[in-house]
């Protein structure tokens, strides 16, 4: 009866502590979730660097809500059937992320790649609002140049977030999310979010992928790896008899992007 009574007496003493250093975790990480921006930063270039690619481009400086300024290249082909957007992956800027032109180019699509603020040459705060608003007023000066029916919206890892969340609010032709991810991963955060439900979300950071994706008119096109847990992969039951959805089984997060059937499967869409 002692022994039982000792570990009744420590339950008690321990429950307390447990529960205040849960709840001031909690707190401290409710406190900065708008501040979790350091995995969406990355290598930042003077205002005075030039890029240097092969084909013709044009420089922009787009101005934003919230003091954003976003650095943009707009590579042309001499007659485009009209214009991809590509949105880029988190690491890298412009200067690496360029290389992409050439896969749409050669489908006879001018293409926009944009730097997120705090990358390359953008500058901002980061946040997700910044995020969706950023890409709006981008998608936005496209409109002023394009049909909007001539607007392909195409993007890869955290660039596939901002996609299907463009592709949600307007009316592109369609819509490629290639393995679409936040910066860090999805786990740590659906982690902490079950660790404390049903108190709000620690992550100032949470992309509602799948729902964008439910409202978008136009057709989707998901390219995914075989991982079940990912993203793309739970896309799948959302999809509509529009959309299209590809499992490549040998792909890896950081292969898909310039996988041959990743490839073959943007050159048979632009071609259409």
């Amino acid at each position: 009866m002692a022994k039982k009574s000792n570990w009744i007496k420590w339950v008690w003493i321990g429950l307390p502590i447990v529960l205040l250093f849960y709840l001031g975790l909690y707190l401290f990480l409710y406190s900065i979730k708008d501040q979790q921006t350091n995995r969406y930063r990355s290598t930042q270039l003077p205002d005075t660097y030039r890029y240097n690619f092969a084909h013709p481009l044009e420089e922009l400086t787009i101005h934003t809500p919230q003091e954003g300024l976003l650095n943009a290249l707009l590579f042309k082909v001499s007659q485009p059937k009209g214009i991809v957007c590509f949105w880029k992956g988190n690491g890298g800027t412009l200067a690496n992320w360029g290389a992409m032109a050439p896969t749409f180019l050669q489908c006879g699509y001018d293409v926009l790649i944009t730097d997120y603020r705090q990358h390359g040459k953008s500058r901002g705060a980061i946040s997700l609002a910044n995020f969706y608003s950023d890409a709006q007023t981008v998608y936005d000066s496209l409109k002023r140049r394009y049909l909007e029916n001539k607007i392909v919206i195409c993007g890869y890892s955290l660039g596939g977030r901002i996609a299907a969340h463009l592709a949600a609010t307007n009316h592109p032709k369609f819509t490629f999310l290639i393995d679409p991810a936040s910066a860090g991963g999805d786990f740590s955060d659906r982690f902490t979010d079950l660790l404390y439900y049903p108190l709000p979300s620690v992550n100032g950071f949470t992309f509602v992928t799948d729902q964008d994706v439910q409202h978008a008119i136009s057709p989707v096109i998901v390219v995914s790896t075989d991982n079940p847990h990912s993203t793309a992969y739970k896309l799948h039951s959302v999809l509509t008899s529009n959309d299209q959805f590809l499992v490549i089984p040998d792909a890896t997060h950081a292969s898909i992007l310039s996988h041959l059937q990743t490839m073959q499967l943007i050159r048979k869409k632009l071609a259409d």
